[in-house]
């Protein structure tokens, strides 16, 4: 774990209070979390739901924002996420397996993931003024590392440059791995951690 946390840029910090929550669909979320519905995204929704964070999910898929839903009251939400001062991009296993760092036709599909992934960071930083990234992606196996922290960064990186492009400079743009088995690691508090210090860590 820490080589992935020092990858990551997430320092040890102490706790913050927990945000309180709210029912109302008006009032933002504290986090944002981007992703396909899937076990990664579910584990990371329901640690920061479980620390007293009010989350928004934006699911999305390869043709770009499939739903969204604030998932702590279960009220739908309509039109882009609004004030969110932590956004989490889930980038979970690709479509389908690489064998090789010469298999264009996954990379094309990864690509289309990860672009998908960039676009809804986009939207939401379109509409917050003080957004911190971070990407938590899926490493289930040692094999996976290398590729699955080159697709990571990727998103971290361009979503970075293309808030910056668009006028909405993200305060910070960090990445993860880890996998939603993981029961040892330190990730999932790493990451209620990151999203209770605010935009500015």
């Amino acid at each position: 774990m820490r080589d992935i946390a020092a990858a990551a840029g997430i320092p040890a910090t102490r706790f913050r209070p927990p945000a309180r929550r709210t029912s109302h669909p008006t009032v933002a979320a504290d986090v944002v979390v981007i992703g396909r519905p899937g076990a990664l995204t579910e584990r990371v929704r329901r640690v920061l739901h479980e620390r007293g964070l009010a989350v928004e999910v934006v699911g999305v898929r390869s043709a770009g924002v499939q739903s969204r839903d604030r998932a702590s009251d279960g009220v739908p939400v309509s039109g882009r996420p609004a004030g969110a001062r932590s956004c989490i991009a889930v980038l979970d296993r690709p479509p389908r397996p690489r064998r090789g760092w010469w298999d264009w036709r996954s990379r094309r599909l990864e690509r289309q993931q990860e672009d998908s992934l960039i676009d809804a960071v986009s939207d939401v930083a379109s509409n917050a003024r003080n957004l911190g990234l971070l990407v938590v992606a899926e490493a289930s196996t040692p094999g996976e590392t290398d590729i699955v922290r080159e697709r990571a960064r990727h998103v971290a990186r361009v979503a970075d440059y293309e808030a910056a492009i668009n006028g909405n400079p993200l305060t910070s743009a960090f990445y993860l791995l880890t996998s939603a088995a993981d029961c040892s690691s330190g990730a999932f508090p790493a990451v209620v951690d990151w999203a209770l210090r605010g935009p500015d860590s």
